[in-house]
């Protein structure tokens, strides 16, 4: 358990995906163009809610936006390693709230190590999360609320997780992936892949076809059917020297597009459900810090939290939120906004892109929207 536990530590540095540095010194040069300290966003966009304690994951469905706030900890540095607290999960509908969001749970805690985008989404119905210090779970609270008292779905933390046709799946850093009804754990909980301490599990996705997820050391992409593959997916993508740092995934009817979230050199790649082997199709690549990223079926759409966390010290606004084209876009993606401080988690509708900029205070994180 010592060797994986400094495995997990050494990773931090590579990947940068952690939400806290302890005084790594990394230093990123924001692909050898002048960083940028102001906001520039596209026409259109909107601000829904300024002010939050650092949100770093949204979802979204056909009528509201809801996202995650990690709260603050005991520090007198915002940003630096210790548990985190008074955490909430918010809501606000895509027509606008008056930078009034509401609160569906509050005095949320977590860890110090929490990956981003921290594990979230909704059905429409309720709004799932993991959380948690001394005891991590997976809760839901219904859209409407839940009085501050969400349910327990499972005693489990979770990296990454997804819902599809009334199941949650979810990943953990022990190299596992588990399913069971969003009703709860209690009624059925399967492990459809299990491998030990590595490679490591991070982000996953589910529909119709499959469930996928990306793994760390060695980086590949794997699938499994829905009904499970009796411990043994298939690799779609298997280890590749180019691509070094797998974190977030997301799909379409044909594809499934994953980030390689290294500083500077990060890329945004495409992977057929068939397979690519070592040769993903690279879409984007030279990236600083790639970490959401969502799509539409015609374009990916992805945050690049820029030069985030510098020993410990406030983001200097390089992030950007970009979008390329499915089918390519000769490696020169088109920036929806840039000068952002830390953008994280990102969701699209049919209409819009919607992402968390995590801030570089304490309290001065944003939610957007913007036309695609």
């Amino acid at each position: 358990m010592a060797n994986f536990t400094m495995f997990r530590s050494a990773l931090n540095v590579v990947v940068r995906s952690w939400i806290v540095f302890s005084g790594l010194g990394i230093v990123a040069a924001g692909c050898g163009s002048t960083p940028s300290t102001v906001e520039v966003v596209a026409s259109g966009a909107v601000a829904l809610a300024s002010g939050q304690q650092l949100p770093v994951t949204i979802a979204v469905d056909k009528t509201n936006v809801y996202w995650m706030n990690l709260g603050t900890n005991d520090t007198t540095d915002a940003k630096s390693p210790a548990p985190w607290t008074g955490g909430q999960v918010m809501r606000c509908p895509i027509a606008g709230c008056n930078e009034t969001p509401i609160s569906l749970a509050s005095g949320r805690v977590q860890g110090p190590a929490v990956r981003e985008p921290a594990a979230f989404a909704t059905d429409g119905t309720s709004v799932y999360w993991s959380d948690g210090v001394t005891a991590p779970a997976i809760l839901k609270c219904t859209v409407g609320g839940c009085d501050n008292a969400p349910e327990v779905i499972s005693d489990q933390g979770a990296e990454s997780l997804a819902i599809f046709q009334g199941n949650i799946y979810w990943t953990q850093f022990a190299a596992e992936v588990f399913a069971c009804p969003i009703s709860g754990c209690s009624s059925g909980q399967t492990m459809p892949w299990s491998a030990g301490n590595s490679p490591c599990d991070v982000g996953i996705a589910v529909d119709g076809s499959g469930i996928y997820w990306a793994t760390m050391a060695p980086d590949a992409v794997l699938t499994c059917a829905l009904g499970g593959c009796g411990g043994a997916p298939t690799a779609l993508m298997s280890s590749s020297a180019s691509v070094a740092a797998v974190s977030q995934v997301a799909l379409d009817a044909n594809n499934v597009y994953f980030t390689d979230a290294n500083a500077e050199v990060g890329m945004i790649l495409a992977c057929r459900k068939s397979g690519c082997g070592s040769s993903p199709n690279v879409l984007a690549s030279g990236l600083n810090s790639p970490m959401g990223i969502a799509t539409d079926g015609l374009n990916v759409y992805w945050t690049e939290t820029g030069n985030y966390f510098v020993n410990g010290e406030a983001v200097d606004g390089t992030g950007l939120v970009r979008k390329c084209s499915v089918t390519g876009c000769d490696n020169t993606p088109y920036n929806i906004a840039s000068g952002l401080n830390g953008p994280v988690g990102i969701a699209v509708d049919d209409t819009y892109v919607y992402w968390t900029e995590s801030g570089a205070s304490v309290a001065d994180g944003k939610v957007w929207m913007a036309p695609k």
